[in-house]
């Protein structure tokens, strides 16, 4: 996704996103990594993110929309790991 930074999330660890699930339902995802990928192609540099949602439902990898505070934007996320505190997320921008 074009012009998204690491800049723009690193400081929201810990921050909860309303995730758009579809048919009127909305997750929580709660942001609990922000990491920079070194090697990566985009202008804006690679940076990877990982989520923690509830342990139901289990979103399919896709694209979602991410609101917070009035701001929004759009990112693939995959599930990666079922945890006891919940599901796990991660979205790569390389």
């Amino acid at each position: 996704m074009a012009g998204l930074r690491l800049e723009d999330f690193a400081h929201l660890i810990g921050e909860t996103w309303d995730i758009d699930a579809g048919d009127g339902r909305s997750v929580p995802l709660r942001l609990d990594v922000a990491e920079a990928l070194p090697r990566a192609v985009r202008p804006e540099g690679g940076f990877r993110l990982e989520w923690v949602g509830p342990a139901e439902p289990l979103l399919p990898q896709a694209n979602y929309r991410f609101t917070r505070d009035g701001g929004a934007c759009e990112m693939f996320i995959v599930p990666v790991a079922r945890e006891a505190a919940g599901l796990r997320y991660e979205a790569i921008f390389n």
